[in-house]
């Protein structure tokens, strides 16, 4: 079982560095070329407070010998706000870009990770709730670099311009400034604790939500749950999970709430203060009418300003804990292993023991097994056997908890996992549905080599599914998939064509695991016979909970309460008169 990466402590400035490293490296000229235009308009704003003063100015000491310095700085002034608007809007444009950029590059990497970790991680609940939330963060780092940058190289230079402004008018004007601005970064940050703590405990429920919403309205579960008349009972289970994550939500919004009504109240007192000050100075002639005016208004626009960085701090506290989310699961540790060329296809286990996580018991025991290259082997046994099991571990998908599995003489724990897959190839009993053309459902197995329609209808055929014009009205394009615009077709021809998938990957390792159950007896023995002829010079492995297909296999192994049982052919495990022998009865009656 993976572990979870303890988070880093200072989880902030963890988060802020790694989404700038992660756009530098992707557009560098871009975050350049943004940086400089959100720089600008934020000079643009700061030099309109001084354009202000001169022009009120102006307007004070106008007479008929400087009435046109006042109208020439007025028109100024205006082209001047009609540039900086020009320029704010560019900013928010090149802004909201960027962190449409960010989010599809993390998005990758968050993809490519969930592709790369161990695929027991997935067995892991604790794996689970990090993935989600690592998505949650995908979503939210748009938001946090375009408010990161446009604090930095926008609001930022403008409030340090406006304290040393204020400052050469009377020093305690800049006090007041910077009181203004510091309570809010301090309180900012403190809230970003309470939505970090939020993001962990929410992670679950949010999972269940999503589960039960999909319960009540996609497709693939809608007709059975109406049908039970189920839809009022996941429902309530979806308004109980609603209500648990509205308790959460509350608890970090209060607490935050607390801390935003103190900066306020503080900045509140600190704007009076300002104003006390401001007459003080006017009242003493320190200060201008004009000078007054310009500063009065432009306290008032940063005010504002100062509001509108609350509530973008503010969105930052609450997505910041999950971009974190989102680099500690990249942080998380690969399988590791050497890239191999595997040429041999022999499967070996040596006292193979393996436990899924959070389970106290062994789902496989002291298994140790040999099947030779071009050798096909039937795993049969009861329900809860192990045998799916033991096929994920014989493709490596998972790694055994004790003793050692090796394929083509290569330990499956020292390979990579790309080194095994490459040459295998596998089928479900749950196999997927993809909501594509038929062409891409059977040549998604192996992308790597060109399409070719002929061997796609060649494999379709060997399975016998018929590409008929009333079903499939488009032959290899049809869309299967009624909600885009395709048809259905039933539970036994997507069957055939899972197992065409399985057989166009061409595979020297193939496993068939179950995938016949909504086929009938008759038909699934059928296939079974042309999987064996197909497979022929191929390692195969057949799982099925019908014993009469078994008969096709080179050897069968029979596996009971996660040990094996016995070995043999079907003559030999039926003379033995074992656990094979009264599988095979108890089903044999049932077709006399």
């Amino acid at each position: 079982m993976v572990q979870v990466i303890e988070k880093k402590a200072n989880t902030i400035f963890f988060a802020f560095r790694e989404l700038l490293s992660l756009l530098w490296k992707n557009h560098s000229k871009y975050v350049w070329l943004s940086v400089v235009v959100c720089a600008v308009s934020g000079l643009a704003s700061s030099v309109n407070v001084l354009i202000k003063q001169y022009f009120f100015e102006a307007v004070e000491s106008a007479s008929n010998n400087n009435l046109r310095i006042a109208l020439g700085l007025g028109v100024f002034w205006g082209i001047f706000i009609l540039f900086t608007l020009l320029v704010q809007g560019i900013s928010d444009v090149m802004m909201e870009d960027l962190g449409i950029r960010l989010g599809g590059n993390l998005g990758r990497r968050v993809n490519q990770k969930a592709a790369n970790i161990d695929t027991i991680c997935y067995e892991d609940i604790k794996m689970l709730n990090c993935i989600n939330k690592a998505y949650q963060g995908v979503e939210q780092s748009a938001t946090a670099v375009r408010i990161l940058i446009t604090l930095c190289s926008y609001y930022i230079p403008y409030f340090l311009f406006f304290a040393v402004y204020t400052y050469f008018i009377h020093p305690v004007l800049c006090i007041g400034v910077l009181a203004l601005l510091l309570p809010t970064l301090g309180g900012q940050y403190a809230r970003s604790k309470y939505y970090a703590k939020f993001e962990d405990s929410v992670a679950p429920t949010r999972r269940l939500m999503n589960y039960y919403r999909r319960c009540i309205m996609d497709r693939e579960y809608t007709k059975e749950t109406r049908l039970l008349g189920a839809v009022y009972f996941f429902r309530t289970l979806y308004e109980a999970a609603l209500l648990m994550f509205r308790k959460e939500s509350w608890k970090a919004e209060r607490r935050s709430s607390m801390v935003e009504l103190g900066i306020r109240l503080f900045s509140l007192f600190a704007y009076i203060v300002i104003l006390v000050i401001m007459y003080y100075c006017l009242h003493k002639g320190v200060l201008g009418t004009a000078a007054f005016v310009a500063i009065l208004t432009s306290i008032d626009q940063t005010f504002n300003y100062m509001d509108y960085v609350g509530n973008n701090i503010g969105d930052i506290s609450a997505s910041i804990p999950a971009v974190v989310n989102s680099f500690f699961f990249l942080s998380l540790p690969e399988k590791s292993g050497k890239e191999s060329a595997i040429d041999k296809h022999s499967i070996e286990f040596h006292q193979v023991s393996f436990q899924y996580p959070f389970s106290y018991e062994f789902s496989l025991k002291n298994i140790d097994l040999s099947i030779r290259q071009g050798e096909t082997v039937a795993i049969v046994g009861a329900n809860g056997a192990g045998k799916s099991t033991l096929a994920k571990l014989m493709l490596g998908l998972y790694l055994p908890s004790e003793g050692d599995v090796y394929i083509g003489g290569n330990n499956t724990k020292e390979v990579k996992q790309e080194s095994i897959s490459r040459n295998c190839s596998a089928v479900f009993q749950s196999f997927q549905k993809y909501k594509m053309n038929l062409r891409n459902n059977v040549s998604i197995s192996c992308m790597q080599k060109e399409h070719n329609d002929t061997e796609i209808s060649s494999i379709l055929h060997d399975v016998d599914l018929e590409i008929d014009g009333r079903t499939f009205s488009e032959g290899l394009d049809t869309m299967l998939a009624r909600e885009f615009g395709g048809t259905d077709i039933s539970g036994g021809q997507w069957q055939r064509i899972a197992i065409g998938r399985g057989l166009y990957r061409n595979g020297s390792i193939i496993v068939l695991d179950e995938p016949t159950a909504a086929i009938d007896p008759i038909e699934e023995t059928k296939i079974y016979y042309q999987f064996a002829e197909l497979s022929k010079n191929k390692t195969a492995v057949i799982i099925t909970h019908r014993l009469g297909s078994a008969k096709i296999a080179d050897s069968i192994i029979v596996l009971n309460n996660g040990t094996i049982d016995d070995i043999g052919t079907h003559e030999e495990l039926i003379s033995r008169d074992g656990l094979y022998k009264q599988l095979y009865d108890s089903q044999a009656k049932w077709y006399q």
